[in-house]
Protein backbone atom coordinates (compact mmCIF):
# COMPACT_ATOMS: atom_id res chain seq x y z
CA UNK A 1 0.00 0.00 0.00
CA UNK A 2 1.27 3.46 -0.88
CA UNK A 3 -0.16 6.93 -1.48
CA UNK A 4 -0.73 6.33 -5.19
CA UNK A 5 -2.77 3.20 -4.52
CA UNK A 6 -5.15 5.13 -2.25
CA UNK A 7 -6.00 8.12 -4.44
CA UNK A 8 -7.71 8.55 -7.80
CA UNK A 9 -5.47 8.95 -10.89
CA UNK A 10 -6.49 12.57 -11.36
CA UNK A 11 -5.59 13.37 -7.74
CA UNK A 12 -2.11 11.90 -8.18
CA UNK A 13 -1.77 13.74 -11.51
CA UNK A 14 -2.66 17.03 -9.82
CA UNK A 15 0.18 16.51 -7.34
CA UNK A 16 2.66 15.71 -10.11
CA UNK A 17 1.62 18.66 -12.28
CA UNK A 18 1.75 21.23 -9.46
CA UNK A 19 5.13 20.17 -8.11
CA UNK A 20 8.67 20.71 -9.35
CA UNK A 21 10.29 17.65 -10.93
CA UNK A 22 13.75 16.78 -9.66
CA UNK A 23 16.24 13.94 -10.12
CA UNK A 24 18.44 12.48 -7.40
CA UNK A 25 21.64 10.53 -7.87
CA UNK A 26 22.27 7.33 -5.95
CA UNK A 27 23.13 8.01 -2.28
CA UNK A 28 21.69 11.54 -2.43
CA UNK A 29 19.80 12.65 0.68
CA UNK A 30 16.20 13.58 -0.14
CA UNK A 31 15.12 14.42 3.42
CA UNK A 32 17.31 14.78 6.51
CA UNK A 33 16.42 13.87 10.08
CA UNK A 34 15.95 16.92 12.29
CA UNK A 35 15.37 19.37 9.46
CA UNK A 36 12.33 21.61 9.22
CA UNK A 37 9.48 20.06 7.19
CA UNK A 38 9.47 22.54 4.33
CA UNK A 39 7.94 20.25 1.71
CA UNK A 40 7.14 16.75 0.46
CA UNK A 41 8.48 14.60 -2.36
CA UNK A 42 6.27 12.41 -4.54
CA UNK A 43 8.48 9.55 -5.73
CA UNK A 44 7.92 8.76 -9.40
CA UNK A 45 10.80 6.40 -10.02
CA UNK A 46 13.61 4.81 -8.04
CA UNK A 47 14.06 3.41 -4.55
CA UNK A 48 14.86 5.08 -1.23
CA UNK A 49 15.76 3.88 2.24
CA UNK A 50 14.49 5.40 5.47
CA UNK A 51 17.17 5.60 8.16
CA UNK A 52 16.83 6.81 11.72
CA UNK A 53 19.77 7.87 13.90
CA UNK A 54 19.68 7.42 17.66
CA UNK A 55 21.42 9.32 20.45
CA UNK A 56 24.35 6.87 20.36
CA UNK A 57 25.00 7.77 16.73
CA UNK A 58 23.82 4.44 15.32
CA UNK A 59 22.12 4.55 11.93
CA UNK A 60 19.16 2.17 11.75
CA UNK A 61 17.63 1.27 8.39
CA UNK A 62 13.89 1.09 9.00
CA UNK A 63 12.35 0.48 5.58
CA UNK A 64 12.52 0.86 1.81
CA UNK A 65 10.08 2.92 -0.25
CA UNK A 66 9.41 2.87 -3.98
CA UNK A 67 7.44 4.72 -6.68
CA UNK A 68 4.02 6.03 -5.71
CA UNK A 69 5.08 7.16 -2.25
CA UNK A 70 4.82 10.66 -0.86
CA UNK A 71 7.77 11.30 1.44
CA UNK A 72 7.68 13.71 4.36
CA UNK A 73 3.93 14.20 4.42
CA UNK A 74 3.34 13.68 8.14
CA UNK A 75 6.09 16.06 9.16
CA UNK A 76 4.47 18.71 6.97
CA UNK A 77 0.93 18.10 8.23
CA UNK A 78 2.00 17.94 11.89
CA UNK A 79 4.63 20.70 11.51
CA UNK A 80 7.28 18.57 13.20
CA UNK A 81 10.99 18.14 12.32
CA UNK A 82 11.89 15.22 10.11
CA UNK A 83 12.16 12.09 12.27
CA UNK A 84 14.27 10.13 9.75
CA UNK A 85 16.62 10.56 6.82
CA UNK A 86 15.55 9.42 3.36
CA UNK A 87 18.37 8.49 0.98
CA UNK A 88 18.27 7.34 -2.64
CA UNK A 89 19.64 3.81 -3.00
CA UNK A 90 19.52 4.14 -6.76
CA UNK A 91 18.83 7.11 -9.07
CA UNK A 92 15.39 8.57 -8.36
CA UNK A 93 12.94 10.98 -9.89
CA UNK A 94 10.57 12.88 -7.66
CA UNK A 95 8.24 15.85 -7.61
CA UNK A 96 8.83 18.40 -4.86
CA UNK A 97 5.89 20.36 -3.43
CA UNK A 98 6.28 23.09 -0.81
CA UNK A 99 4.66 22.51 2.58
CA UNK A 100 1.96 25.18 2.21
CA UNK A 101 1.08 23.93 -1.28
CA UNK A 102 0.82 20.32 -0.07
CA UNK A 103 -1.45 21.31 2.80
CA UNK A 104 -3.67 23.12 0.29
CA UNK A 105 -3.59 20.08 -2.01
CA UNK A 106 -4.66 17.78 0.83
CA UNK A 107 -7.48 20.12 1.85
CA UNK A 108 -8.66 20.64 -1.73
CA UNK A 109 -9.00 16.92 -2.39
CA UNK A 110 -10.13 16.12 1.17
CA UNK A 111 -7.27 13.71 1.66
CA UNK A 112 -6.78 14.06 5.41
CA UNK A 113 -8.39 10.65 6.20
CA UNK A 114 -6.32 8.93 3.51
CA UNK A 115 -3.01 10.47 4.60
CA UNK A 116 -3.60 9.68 8.26
CA UNK A 117 -4.82 6.18 7.44
CA UNK A 118 -1.63 5.52 5.47
CA UNK A 119 0.48 6.83 8.33
CA UNK A 120 -1.33 4.73 10.92
CA UNK A 121 -1.22 1.63 8.73
CA UNK A 122 2.53 2.05 8.27
CA UNK A 123 3.06 2.55 11.98
CA UNK A 124 0.94 -0.49 12.83
CA UNK A 125 2.78 -2.57 10.24
CA UNK A 126 6.14 -1.59 11.72
CA UNK A 127 4.93 -2.27 15.25
CA UNK A 128 3.55 -5.69 14.28
CA UNK A 129 6.79 -6.54 12.53
CA UNK A 130 8.90 -5.53 15.54
CA UNK A 131 6.61 -7.43 17.91
CA UNK A 132 6.77 -10.55 15.76
CA UNK A 133 10.53 -10.36 15.38
CA UNK A 134 11.03 -10.23 19.14
CA UNK A 135 9.70 -13.78 19.46
CA UNK A 136 11.18 -15.42 16.37
CA UNK A 137 14.41 -17.40 15.95
CA UNK A 138 17.01 -15.90 13.56
CA UNK A 139 15.98 -17.69 10.35
CA UNK A 140 12.30 -16.86 10.75
CA UNK A 141 13.17 -13.31 11.78
CA UNK A 142 15.10 -12.63 8.60
CA UNK A 143 12.50 -14.42 6.47
CA UNK A 144 9.81 -12.17 7.97
CA UNK A 145 11.79 -9.04 7.04
CA UNK A 146 12.41 -10.28 3.49
CA UNK A 147 8.71 -11.11 3.10
CA UNK A 148 7.85 -7.61 4.34
CA UNK A 149 10.22 -6.00 1.83
CA UNK A 150 8.90 -8.20 -0.99
CA UNK A 151 5.41 -6.95 -0.22
CA UNK A 152 6.51 -3.31 0.01
CA UNK A 153 8.91 -2.90 -2.93
CA UNK A 154 9.12 -6.27 -4.72
CA UNK A 155 7.86 -6.94 -8.25
CA UNK A 156 6.91 -10.13 -10.07
CA UNK A 157 9.34 -11.38 -12.68
CA UNK A 158 6.70 -13.25 -14.70
CA UNK A 159 7.81 -16.69 -13.55
CA UNK A 160 6.41 -16.70 -10.04
CA UNK A 161 9.47 -15.20 -8.38
CA UNK A 162 9.52 -11.82 -6.65
CA UNK A 163 12.46 -9.50 -7.29
CA UNK A 164 13.49 -7.11 -4.52
CA UNK A 165 15.94 -4.46 -5.70
CA UNK A 166 17.46 -3.83 -2.31
CA UNK A 167 20.03 -1.23 -3.21
CA UNK A 168 21.37 -1.63 0.33
CA UNK A 169 24.16 -3.76 1.81
CA UNK A 170 23.16 -7.07 3.31
CA UNK A 171 24.24 -5.69 6.67
CA UNK A 172 21.22 -3.36 6.53
CA UNK A 173 18.96 -6.41 6.45
CA UNK A 174 20.51 -7.41 9.77
CA UNK A 175 19.67 -3.98 11.19
CA UNK A 176 16.09 -4.20 9.97
CA UNK A 177 15.73 -7.66 11.53
CA UNK A 178 17.39 -6.62 14.79
CA UNK A 179 20.10 -9.27 14.32
CA UNK A 180 23.85 -9.40 14.39
CA UNK A 181 25.56 -9.31 10.99
CA UNK A 182 26.90 -12.86 11.40
CA UNK A 183 23.47 -14.26 12.31
CA UNK A 184 21.84 -12.51 9.34
CA UNK A 185 24.45 -13.75 6.88
CA UNK A 186 24.08 -17.29 8.19
CA UNK A 187 20.29 -17.11 7.82
CA UNK A 188 20.63 -15.69 4.29
CA UNK A 189 22.99 -18.52 3.35
CA UNK A 190 20.50 -21.09 4.61
CA UNK A 191 17.58 -19.50 2.74
CA UNK A 192 19.69 -19.58 -0.40
CA UNK A 193 20.84 -23.18 0.09
CA UNK A 194 17.21 -24.26 0.44
CA UNK A 195 16.31 -22.57 -2.84
CA UNK A 196 14.03 -20.01 -1.24
CA UNK A 197 16.01 -16.92 -2.27
CA UNK A 198 18.84 -16.03 -4.63
CA UNK A 199 21.23 -13.30 -3.60
CA UNK A 200 22.87 -10.71 -5.79
CA UNK A 201 25.16 -7.87 -4.81
CA UNK A 202 22.27 -5.56 -3.96
CA UNK A 203 19.39 -7.59 -5.25
CA UNK A 204 17.39 -10.44 -3.80
CA UNK A 205 15.07 -12.78 -5.68
CA UNK A 206 12.43 -14.72 -3.76
CA UNK A 207 12.30 -17.94 -5.77
CA UNK A 208 9.60 -19.58 -3.70
CA UNK A 209 7.30 -17.09 -1.94
CA UNK A 210 5.29 -19.90 -0.31
CA UNK A 211 8.38 -21.41 1.29
CA UNK A 212 9.50 -17.95 2.41
CA UNK A 213 6.14 -17.38 4.08
CA UNK A 214 6.43 -20.78 5.76
CA UNK A 215 9.91 -19.95 7.04
CA UNK A 216 8.65 -16.61 8.33
CA UNK A 217 5.84 -18.27 10.30
CA UNK A 218 8.16 -20.32 12.53
CA UNK A 219 7.00 -19.42 16.02
CA UNK A 220 9.73 -21.16 17.97
CA UNK A 221 11.30 -18.96 20.62
CA UNK A 222 14.75 -17.71 19.74
CA UNK A 223 17.56 -16.06 21.59
CA UNK A 224 18.62 -13.66 18.83
CA UNK A 225 19.10 -9.95 19.14
CA UNK A 226 16.04 -7.89 19.79
CA UNK A 227 14.80 -5.57 17.01
CA UNK A 228 15.55 -1.89 16.90
CA UNK A 229 13.05 0.64 18.16
CA UNK A 230 11.64 3.70 16.47
CA UNK A 231 9.18 4.53 13.71
CA UNK A 232 9.45 7.54 11.45
CA UNK A 233 7.10 10.44 11.02
CA UNK A 234 9.22 12.07 8.24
Amino acid sequence: MNFLSLVAPDVWRDLIERGHRRTYRSQAVLLAQGESPDGVIALIDGLVKVVQSNEAGDHLTLMLRGPGEVLGEMGVLLDRPRSATVTAVRPCTGVVMAAHAFRGYVARHRLEPIVYRLSVDRLNSQERLRSDLAHLPPLARLARVIAHLAGEVGHQDGGGSVVVELGIPREDLATMAGMSRSSALAALARLQSEGIVTLGRRRLVVRDPALLRAAAQDDAAGNGDRPSRGAPVM
